[in-house]
């Protein structure tokens, strides 16, 4: 019964997310490792952060970049939405790296 809820909650969330595209980018990846069966297992380098269904991780070398653990190694990674800039401008920085989502996501347009 504990498999079916897990199961069903991981599709909701999804469905969830899919219908808020329009503020990010969404994908599913397998972020298992048998050593660790049911977490999410993130390399980041110098460490190994594990997370439990239900845990997220912010990619601090990615600008506004989170791992959301799903569940049997399955994690959902968000970034901000992919977006063109106005018209004869470019994004610069992000301005606000640092904030929680999604006001991480601001970037200053300059335009030639």
């Amino acid at each position: 019964m504990l498999i079916v809820t897990k199961h069903f909650l991981l599709f909701g969330l999804i469905c969830c997310l899919l219908v808020s595209k329009t503020l990010s980018d969404i994908s599913l990846n397998n972020y298992g490792d048998p050593a660790y069966p049911g977490r999410c297992v993130i390399d980041v380098g110098s460490t190994v952060v594990l997370l439990n269904y239900g845990e997220r991780y912010r990619l601090k070398s990615l600008p506004c970049t989170y791992i959301f653990c799903s569940g049997d190694g399955y994690g959902l990674l968000y970034t901000c939405e992919k977006k063109s800039p106005p018209y004869g401008c470019r994004f610069a920085e992000y301005l606000k790296w640092d904030n929680v989502y999604p006001e991480c996501c601001e970037r200053k347009v300059v335009c030639d």
